[in-house]
């Protein structure tokens, strides 16, 4: 894994208890991994029919270092915009890829 091509910073978030403004605890995202070096590679979108209306999907990849736990029930953060990590690939120890899409 070429290091120096980890430019960007995201966020990796897990579902969890947060805390409102009133100080209740409600469902909400937390930081599992915060502020991870990541490359990130925007793919081309693609155009499906699914159930009689027509869907626009694009899916974004984040190249990661492995690190242990992270799983497609957990989102990226970046630039302040989430992605649902729709899977985990490479799980050789040495690099992680986030196969993500835009709005979580």
């Amino acid at each position: 894994m070429d290091i120096g091509k980890l430019r960007d910073r995201i966020t990796l978030q897990s579902q969890g208890m947060t805390q409102n403004e009133i100080g209740e605890m409600v469902p909400g995202w937390t930081d599992a991994f915060a502020n991870v070096p990541a490359s990130v590679y925007d793919g081309s979108g693609k155009e499906f029919i699914a159930a009689g209306a027509i869907q626009n999907t694009a899916v974004t990849r984040f190249t990661v270092r492995y690190m242990e736990g992270i799983t497609n029930s957990m989102r990226v953060l970046f630039n302040a915009t989430p992605y649902k990590i729709q899977a985990v690939l490479g799980q050789d120890r040495r690099q992680l890829v986030l196969m993500c899409v835009r709005g979580a």
